[in-house]
Order: structure tokens, then C-alpha cells, then sequence
């Protein structure tokens, strides 16, 4: 008897090896296209001559050079922030237990983009290129924009629908609020304007080591947090029999997520339904939530965010804006969902 038990525990561990090979070898091959791709126009011959001048150490005079890499920087960025994205939708959907929640539909990236705009009117926008304004400034927003939606969590209850109108209607007055900015001093808010809106037009070495630090720091806390999360997915009462500290579960889970969409804001500005979409997708290959499943949303996010990415600089001479082309699929998704989850209601 005992030898017939671990083989589903091994077939289990074939099939995850199998479907995070797949994933990443996905992800490998639309970066490795990304390259070849831009509004620049280089030839297929001219890129490689750039990647080969890269590799070989050479000066980085030539423009095919250059161009390759800031591909390849934006390249990196879009992975770091796809995989960050995924992982703090899935924390938001699980903390509110609403397969609906997105920190761009629910407002904390709007509270962010919404700080970083306060911070260069009030005459620091000298400094909000220095790493800590730009972390501290979309953190505080995003926390205080947390802070509402838990207000708005406990006044709704278990009505999904509700909440995320809730959510979406906070998003629209923070990017009211926004706009009001943006317009009363265009002459200081022009970078920042172009900073929300291009997405990753402008990947640095310093956006990509924020949003790194951030997984760096929340990738081993919320593996750690896996077995109480699990419990909490059930329900409070079935997780504090369990010895689950319930509270304490999901204000790590919300305040994690919302670290998270703060570098990702910091560093690409607003990028919408990565994190919405991420954690269906995932879902669709792997029925557990565990550890997998975490690493596996990630993937996803960044490899949705590199497709987007590729679409907006290849449609058109002048880019088109990043959110703008995830928008355009997730809107359709977010309706479709949206009436699945009225009907499982």
C-alpha cells in the first residue's frame, strides 16, 4: 500500500514541473521576439548586429546598439513589472476573496500615480527621481487608498459586484483628481504626465531595482504565508479553528499588494488588468493554490505585460500607450467575468 501513495504526489510534481517549464519557456520566446520589434524600424540584421556589439563589450556608439538596449531595459522592466502585477492581483483577490479585484480597477494604482502628482506640486519635483520619493510617495497613496476600499469592504459584505463598482468609482475620483492637477500646472506635472502615460517608454536600470527589491521582499513572505492562506480561502471561522490569526493573514496579504503596485507605479506609471488577469490565467492550467500556482501567476503577469508591450510599439510609428492596449482586451474580460460571477451568485 505504501508504495502506491506517492505516485500522485510525484505525477502532481511532473505536472507543475511541466506547466512552469511551459510558461516560462512562453515568456522566453516573446521577450526573445520583443527584440526584433519597435517603432524604430531596425531590421532583423541590424538588431543582431546590435546584440552583437552588446555582447562583445564594444562601445555602445552605434544606434542599433543603443536601441537594443533600451529594448532590452524596457524588455526587463516589462517582466519585473508583469510579475509583480500578477502577484498583487492575486494577493487582492484573495484578501478580499473577489476574483474581481485588481489594484488598478480598485483604485490603489490611481492612489499612487495620485501621490507621486502631490509630490511634484508641492515643488519636489527635483527629487522625485531620487528612489526613496519615488517608493514613499505611491506607498502612501496606495496605503491610504487601502484604507478606504477596507471601509467600503465591511459596509458591502460578500456582494462582489458592488465592491468592485465601489472600487472603480474611487479609481474615477482619483483619476479626477488627477486631471484637476495635471491641468491647474502643466508646466511642472509634463513629466509626470508622460510617466503615466508611456508605460514602460522609459525602463531604467533604477525602476527595474525597485521593482525587484519589492518581489525580493514580498515573493518569500508570501510563500511563507502559503498553508494560512490557504485555510483563509475557505473562510474566517474554518482558518481561526485552524489556529489561523485571520486578521493578521489579511492585512499582510493587503499591505504586501499594495508594496507592490507602489514600485510598480513608481517605476512604469499606471498599468491596468495585469493583475486581474494573471491569476485566471494561471488558473486555467493549475487547480491548487500553492506555491506553483503563486509562481505560475507571476509568469503570467509578465507575460501578458511583454505582449502588451509588444502590441503597443508595433501597431503604429507613434507608440500607443500600454494601458491602452491592455484596456482594450480587459475591459471585454472584466464584463464576461463580471457576469459569471452574478451567475455563480
Amino acid at each position: 500500500m505504501s508504495s502506491v501513495l506517492p505516485v500522485p504526489d510525484a505525477e502532481v510534481r511532473r505536472h507543475d514541473a511541466a506547466v512552469l517549464a511551459g510558461t516560462a519557456a512562453v515568456l522566453l520566446i516573446v521577450t526573445g521576439i520583443s527584440v526584433f520589434f519597435g517603432s524604430a524600424g531596425l531590421t532583423p540584421s541590424e538588431v543582431l548586429h546590435g546584440l552583437r556589439l552588446m555582447i562583445g563589450g564594444a562601445p555602445m556608439g552605434t544606434p542599433e546598439a543603443q536601441i537594443v538596449m533600451l529594448r532590452l531595459l524596457r524588455i526587463g522592466l516589462g517582466v519585473l513589472v508583469g510579475a509583480s502585477l500578477g502577484l498583487s492581483g492575486f494577493l487582492l483577490q484573495t484578501a478580499f476573496r473577489n476574483p474581481l479585484a485588481d489594484s488598478y480597477l480598485l483604485g490603489v494604482s490611481g492612489g499612487a500615480q495620485l501621490a507621486v502628482t502631490l509630490v511634484a506640486l508641492l515643488g519636489l519635483a527635483g527629487t522625485v527621481a531620487s528612489v526613496p520619493v519615488m517608493i514613499a510617495a505611491p506607498l502612501a497613496g496606495g496605503l491610504l487608498v487601502l484604507a478606504m476600499l477596507l471601509v467600503i469592504s465591511r459596509r458591502i459584505g460578500h456582494d462582489l459586484l458592488a465592491f468592485l463598482l465601489s472600487g472603480l468609482a474611487l479609481s474615477y475620483m482619483l483619476n479626477a483628481l488627477y486631471s484637476i492637477l495635471v491641468s491647474t500646472r502643466p508646466d511642472i506635472l509634463s513629466n509626470t504626465i508622460f510617466w503615466s502615460w508611456m508605460g514602460l517608454n522609459r525602463a531604467s536600470g533604477t525602476g527595474m531595482a525597485v521593482v525587484a527589491a519589492g518581489l525580493i521582499v514580498a515573493v518569500p513572505v508570501v510563500m511563507s504565508l502559503m498553508r494560512p492562506l490557504r485555510s483563509y480561502l475557505v473562510g474566517d471561522d474554518f482558518a481561526q479553528n485552524l489556529g489561523v490569526n485571520v486578521r493578521r493573514t489579511r492585512i499582510s496579504l493587503l499591505v504586501i499588494s499594495v508594496v507592490l503596485a507602489a514600485t510598480d507605479v513608481a517605476a512604469s506609471g499606471v498599468v491596468g488588468f495585469a493583475g486581474l488577469f494573471s491569476p485566471h490565467l494561471a488558473r486555467l492550467l493549475t487547480r491548487r493554490t500553492d506555491r506553483t500556482f503563486v509562481v505560475l501567476t507571476m509568469l503570467m503577469g509578465a507575460t501578458v505585460v511583454v505582449v502588451g508591450d509588444l502590441i503597443a510599439r508595433s501597431v503604429s510609428v507613434s507608440e500607443v500607450p500600454l494601458n491602452t492596449v491592455l484596456s482594450l482586451f480587459g475591459a471585454p474580460y472584466l464584463i464576461w467575468l463580471s457576469i459569471k460571477s452574478r451567475r455563480v451568485m
